[in-house]
């Protein structure tokens, strides 16, 4: 057991208040090493309003400090990494590439997915230099290891469950993400799609809630032209509070990110963990999500929720639980609240008791 004067440097690489997941993950780690009395310093670039970091995320009562944002060029890496030595007993580095040099004995890249193999001379002396890995699915684990040839620790990003699992439910539909176009896109365009054709057979019912940051105004006002006409609701910039109240009253979660994505060729534009998902079938909806990336840890096929990969499919499994006994849908979503408890703090606290 350390000592409660053990210090721990957390880095996010985020560069703005909207990397959603990425800054979620960092800021529950703090607060797990928080509770184990270690003493915790996050920092974020100067980019990152402090206002509506506060205010969109559980910050608590966690020390959070600004940096600059620059190059770094490997003598002012070395400075720092002396200087960083001197101060802290331990440091986390989020991070997508090789990092910067680091000396600290006890070190980690927390890594939300390796986005390019380490090829390099400078990248490999530069990731040498940290001795572990963290990994926030096995998914991800896997691409750590076929890119940088490093073995990693898995510790998924851990989420609030309700005390009891929501029953008061309604057939409506939720799709929670960012709003933006590419391969990277939550691909709410075909959610709309689907969800048009089924009220189209008479499940008149139902309401589809898009919650998300708007990252591409042009394709949201295209997805409000598709979905004109039809009880589809627009929650631009959404709170959590208004995420967490739709969350409870809604019985389905969709995801189609990594719509026809070959997962094999192109890993990093799948769902690597999916936060979102996790804390939908916390509160009893049944996830209907692509079946590729982190989506298969995360939902067990015909248990708690479905996989799917052509819209063909995703109508057909919605059929079945739209015209299916109530029964069918109370017990899995049941199932996929019990099954979300595998990610929540108690469970995540017990594996980062383990690693630090």
């Amino acid at each position: 057991m350390y000592k409660k004067n053990k210090k721990i440097a957390i880095y996010s690489n985020a560069w703005d208040t909207n990397a959603g997941g990425g800054i979620t993950y960092v800021l529950a780690l703090a607060n797990l090493l928080t509770s184990r009395q270690f003493d915790v310093t996050v920092f974020f670039f100067e980019t990152v309003n402090e206002t509506e970091l506060r205010s969109r995320y559980k910050t608590g009562d966690l020390q959070i400090k600004f940096i600059e944002r620059k190059p770094f060029p490997l003598l002012e890496q070395l400075k720092f990494a002396f200087k960083e030595r001197l101060y802290y007993d331990i440091v986390i580095q989020q991070s997508l590439v090789a990092p910067r040099i680091t000396l600290v004995k006890k070190s980690y890249i927390l890594c939300d997915f390796p986005m390019k193999k380490i090829e390099s001379l400078s990248e490999k002396i530069r990731l040498r230099t940290w001795q572990h890995v963290i990994a926030n699915s096995e998914f991800t684990k896997h691409w750590i290891l076929k890119r940088w040839h490093r073995s990693a620790h898995v510790i998924y990003p851990p989420i609030e469950n309700p005390t009891e699992l929501p029953l008061n439910k309604n057939e409506d539909w939720v799709c929670i993400g960012r709003f933006n176009e590419g391969e990277r896109s939550k691909r709410q365009d075909i959610v709309i799609a689907c969800f048009i054709d089924v009220i189209r057979k008479g499940k008149t019912n139902c309401k589809l809630h898009l919650i998300g940051y708007v990252g591409d105004r042009k394709f949201v006002n295209r997805l409000k032209k598709q979905a004109e006409g039809y009880p589809i609701v627009f929650h631009e910039n959404g709170s959590l509070e208004t995420q967490k109240e739709i969350l409870e009253h809604s019985a389905f979660y969709i995801s189609a990110c990594g719509y026809k994505i070959d997962e094999t060729k192109q890993p990093m534009f799948v769902e690597h963990y999916g936060i979102s998902v996790v804390e939908a079938m916390a509160h009893g909806c049944i996830p209907l999500v692509i079946g590729k990336g982190g989506h298969k840890e995360t939902v067990d096929h015909g248990i708690n929720g479905y996989h799917w990969n052509t819209e063909e499919a995703l109508k057909f499994y919605i059929m079945k639980l739209l015209e299916n006994t109530s029964e069918l849908k109370k017990d899995m979503a049941a199932s996929a609240y019990l099954k979300s408890k595998s990610y929540d703090f108690n469970s995540v606290k017990k594996n980062v008791k383990k690693i630090f």
